[in-house]
């Protein structure tokens, strides 16, 4: 029957469909589902040796007068969390056990499985747009439910490493007593503890009222930020301070919260390798410490993160990629870490990765920082400026990383129980051995043991757009950069091979040509390079001696560094500050070095400038002086945290601007020597251009320039009568053309076109002098202006005024051939209004001038940026230098930093405490920001200031850059 057959045939097929929608559908689950596995860490649940039994040491000891007292009264009422979570984010509670999640039926794939051809394709979202990844980026999106996202997969090492490096052993070596020791330390200041105590319940609550689970709470509007990848940078920085301050019920609920963190997935394509160790991976980690190991579960989500940013590590060189693209597509694929990377964010991951290897027996944590901390050492004393690294360093192990084929077969041994070839890592080499030594971090590869791998990294184009366009940042404007990488991304879906690569395979090229293996490396040969001990550095430095301690001083390869590190510091980058008041105070600079391409010789400049970053170096310096007994370094110590409470005190709102310029001492080459405070100096620092900026043009100059000139002859004369009668030598007109060579374009152009009014602008300032020229023979342009606005006068329209005869034709510039063709034509115009300068105000008075509008305290030249963002630098150095001297000065220092940070950036009636614009201001204006650290940082310090000596130990305790806590291991 054919109807019934045409019938039969109809089902078979809707059968089918059926099937495979019901098939695609149960993979889609099975692929993105939350995965657990031995292989895939998710959900705190982490296979792990125990972890090696220690003799307990101290535990913490708070100020129990002030935790059994009575407690603040709270000003907003607690809300449900019900209420606070979006219904889109809340997720069911999770087991913390792996046995748990699995046996809830969820599916993890293995990454043999697990292939990329199931995964979604890399999105525009899934490329960055700049060479150096942004640590903070901004982002008001919610993290997705853990069923909806993409989830990191741990992948098959491409480079895998043959042997790890273990943890130091032996019998740990006495070190010095850190800390004051005297039997009158310093005693628990009830009082302010509790103040400083209510300061943070306020920022607690707001965050908790308005962004809880989130990175950040936005302290005006109310509004939140996840700037981290959305894991609640806030709550989980803040840990071991609720702890530290006795906030045990709001300690629990934040414990909560944690179980169900997923850092398998994030709302951002790329993890930022520093800022996630220092803030989630230090937090975790210090509140595990701080509580006495109570909370399993915070080392169990320590490990898990780690686990994810383990993997940014499997690169040719071992070198992270300090940005890394957790997405399963773009991580399954061979990477290198890049030829630009801060340095400060590959330099500051060793004391986190440290203890994480010594609470749980994992030796691979500190391989990976170990690997490191040898590319340094290696690199330390070959720099441009020799104990000390650029800001800016080349990690990718490649001589020349926008060619990407590799040729070395040394330090190769077969994979134990797998195929090809693995790296193994050699002893670093170490002083001026290391000048012209290949690293030892495993740079040195086989060609087919990587074969593979290479392939895959030649063809990714992604990558390659990567190295070879976005690695550059280009001097042009925003708008354009970033349309020209979306460009280069966009085009990067034919692969070209590059000739020398496609020569050297064919064995018509030199493979030394494709890519020379090195160690870290200037990222240009000829470019400038700035040292400092301030932001995109400071970290680095911070961790050596705190890393020796952390060891127990079983290697002294932090040692050794860090002298290295500090005796540069002091030789270059410290000056002392000219200062009305004499005060014996120092500050750090800026060291730029440059390349004089004729002789190749390195040029020094140091620039005075005062940074917040910087004035943890006070802290630094004191520290590292106690511990390997440099008495110097803790006087340095003591003259840096003073010049940084100096800059605090100095300004109206007494806080301290993020950047500022100061007079450094006049003949002081050394910072040792004496320096007074010098008013004729300092005004001229302020006006150094007085001489010119003062000088004025000839009146024939003046008259000539600003009149139409219609030939070549006038012009000609008229400079040569300004050269004559200008006073003194007259050469006054003849600088003037030849310091501002437009001035004479400008003239010849004029003559030549009899169309063009040049406009002479008088200079006001050191750098204002120029001349602009303005065409009127444009008649599509827009409306032209005789001249920049001045002194907020309205500028004079440049208009054609009614025709007049020209007093002599133009000059022709047409060939002989064309003198039949008719004249040239001339634009006639009326003389233009000529404009009187004000006469340049006298030196005095530009200078009181410039101190007023710019609002300068005396000794500062320059604020480059004048916001306060509730930084802690000054007040950590503070707290350092009063545990290690006892000297109750230091406390009263705090506490007038302490109040005039609260009376300038608490939000009254908001959600916590906020940025502010301007610290120079009678009244500066707020920035709904409220950045992690606030509570992490800068409350925790002004806590332990007035807390008793024995809480919060300096020989007890190690604190990471970010204040969290790390108990050192028992000696």
């Amino acid at each position: 029957m054919p109807g019934r057959r045409r019938v039969r045939v109809l089902l078979g097929v809707l059968a089918l469909i059926v099937v495979a929608l019901l098939y695609t559908q149960k993979s889609e689950v099975e692929t993105y589902g939350g995965y657990v596995t031995e292989k895939a860490v998710g959900g705190g649940s982490v296979l792990r040796p125990k972890p090696v039994a220690q003799e307990p040491a101290a535990q913490w000891t708070a100020s129990m007068s002030v935790r059994t007292d009575r407690r603040v009264e709270e000003t907003t009422t607690y809300k449900p969390l019900a209420a606070i979570i979006p219904a889109t984010t809340r997720r069911t509670t999770q087991a913390s056990s792996a046995s748990a999640r699995v046996a809830s039926g969820t599916a993890t794939p293995s990454p043999a499985t697990a292939t990329v051809q199931q995964l979604p394709p890399i999105t525009a979202d899934d490329e960055p747009g700049y060479q150096i990844g942004e640590g903070r980026k901004d982002n008001s999106e919610l993290p997705q439910t853990t069923t909806s996202a993409i989830h990191w997969v741990k992948q098959t090492e491409h480079f895998p490493i043959s042997t790890t490096r273990q943890l130091p052993t032996g019998t740990s070596k006495p070190l010095p007593k850190i800390q004051y020791s005297g039997k009158d330390a310093g005693k628990a200041d009830v009082e302010r503890l509790a103040i400083i105590k209510e300061a943070a319940q306020h920022a607690w609550t707001g965050y908790r009222t308005a962004a809880w689970g989130m990175d950040e709470v936005k302290p005006i509007s109310g509004g939140y930020n996840n700037p981290f990848n959305g894991w609640g940078a806030t709550l989980v920085d803040s840990l071991d301070t609720l702890w530290m301050m006795g906030m045990r019920d709001e300690f629990e609920e934040a414990l909560e919260h944690v179980r169900n963190i997923d850092f398998t997935t994030s709302i951002r394509s790329d993890i930022p390798l520093f800022e996630t160790t220092i803030r989630y991976v230090g937090g975790l980690i210090g509140a595990y410490d701080i509580s006495n190991a109570k909370y399993p579960i915070l080392l169990d989500k320590a490990v898990e993160l780690a686990e994810v940013l383990y993997s940014a590590f499997d690169t040719p060189n071992r070198l992270p990629q300090t940005y890394y693209r957790w997405k399963p597509a773009f991580a399954s694929q061979p990477h290198r870490a890049t030829n630009r990377v801060v340095m400060a964010e590959l330099g500051s991951l060793s004391l986190e990765f440290t203890r994480l290897a010594q609470l749980t027996g994992e030796s691979k944590y500190y391989d990976a920082i170990a690997r490191i901390t040898d590319a340094f050492e290696e690199w330390q004393n070959n720099t441009r400026l020799p104990g000390m690294w650029p800001t800016t360093v080349d990690a990718s192990g490649c001589a020349k990383p926008a060619q990407i084929a590799f040729d070395s077969s040394a330090n190769q041994q077969p994979v134990p129980g797998g195929e090809g070839q693995m790296m193994v890592a050699g002893p670093p080499v170490r002083g001026a051995a290391g000048a012209n030594a290949v690293t030892s971090i495993g740079t040195n590869v086989d060609r087919e043991q990587h074969a593979a791998a290479q392939a895959k990294l030649e063809q990714k184009t992604a990558t390659k757009a990567f190295d070879t366009y976005v690695v550059k940042r280009q001097p042009d404007d925003e708008a354009s950069r970033i349309q020209t990488t979306m460009d280069v991304l966009s085009n990067a879906t034919t692969y070209q091979e590059d000739p020398v690569r496609r020569a050297v395979q064919a064995g018509n090229g030199d493979s030394s040509a494709v890519c020379l293996p090195q160690g870290l490396a200037s990222t240009n040969k000829r470019a400038s390079e700035t040292f400092t001990l301030g932001g995109q550095s400071d970290s680095t430095y911070e961790y050596l001696p705190k890393q020796h301690m952390l060891l127990n001083g079983l290697t002294d390869q932090y040692k050794d560094m860090y002298i290295a590190a500090a005796d540069t510091v002091a030789k270059h980058l410290l000056f002392r500050p000219m200062n009305p008041d004499n005060l014996d105070i120092l500050l750090s600079g800026a060291l730029k070095v440059s390349v004089n391409m004729t002789t190749g010789e390195y040029i020094n400049q140091l620039v005075p400038e005062g940074e917040h970053l910087t004035c943890f170096a006070g802290g630094m310096f004191a520290l590292g002086g106690k511990l390997f007994d440099r008495p110097e370094d803790v006087e340095i110590g003591r003259r840096l945290t003073d010049g940084c409470v100096w800059a605090y005190e100095s300004t109206t709102t007494g806080i301290m601007p993020e950047v500022f310029t100061a007079m450094r001492c006049e003949g002081a080459s050394d910072w040792r020597e004496e320096c007074k405070w010098n008013e004729t100096a300092y005004w001229r620092s302020l006006d150094p251009w007085e001489e010119s900026r003062t000088r004025v043009a000839s009146p024939v100059v003046a008259s000539t320039v600003a009149r139409t000139s219609t030939s070549g002859a006038s012009v000609a004369a008229a400079t040569e009568a300004s050269a004559t009668s200008t006073s003194g030598d007259g050469l006054e007109a003849k600088w003037m053309l030849q310091t501002s060579p437009s001035s004479a374009v400008a003239l010849q152009t004029a003559a030549m076109e009899g169309a063009t009014r040049v406009v002479q602008k008088v200079a006001t300032s050191a750098d204002e002098f120029d001349v602009l020229t303005v065409d009127l023979q444009d008649d599509t342009s827009s409306p032209h202006l005789a001249r920049r606005q001045l002194d907020n006068e309205p500028a004079v329209p440049l208009k054609p005024a009614t025709p007049i005869p020209s007093s002599s034709p133009s000059p022709s510039t047409s060939s002989p051939s064309s003198a039949s063709s008719s004249p040239p034509h001339s634009t006639p115009i009326a003389n233009p209004p000529l404009y009187t300068p004000k006469p340049p105000l006298p030196h005095p008075s530009f200078v009181a001038q410039k101190i007023a509008s710019d609002r300068l305290p005396p000794g500062i030249t320059h604020i480059r940026d004048r916001r306060y963002i509730l930084r802690p630098e000054a007040i950590e150095s503070v707290f350092y230098l009063y545990r290690i001297t006892n000297n109750a000065h230091y406390r009263e220092i705090g506490w007038k930093m302490f109040l005039a940070i609260s009376e300038a950036t608490r939000v009254v009636g908001g959600y916590g405490n906020a940025a502010i614009d301007d610290v120079t201001k009678e009244a500066p204006e707020m920035r709904d920001s409220m950045e992690s650290f606030w509570t992490a940082e800068t409350l925790k310090y002004f806590w332990l200031l007035f807390a008793g000596f024995e809480e919060g130990s300096l020989d007890e305790w190690v604190f990471n850059t970010e204040a969290h806590a790390f108990r050192r291991p028992a000696r």
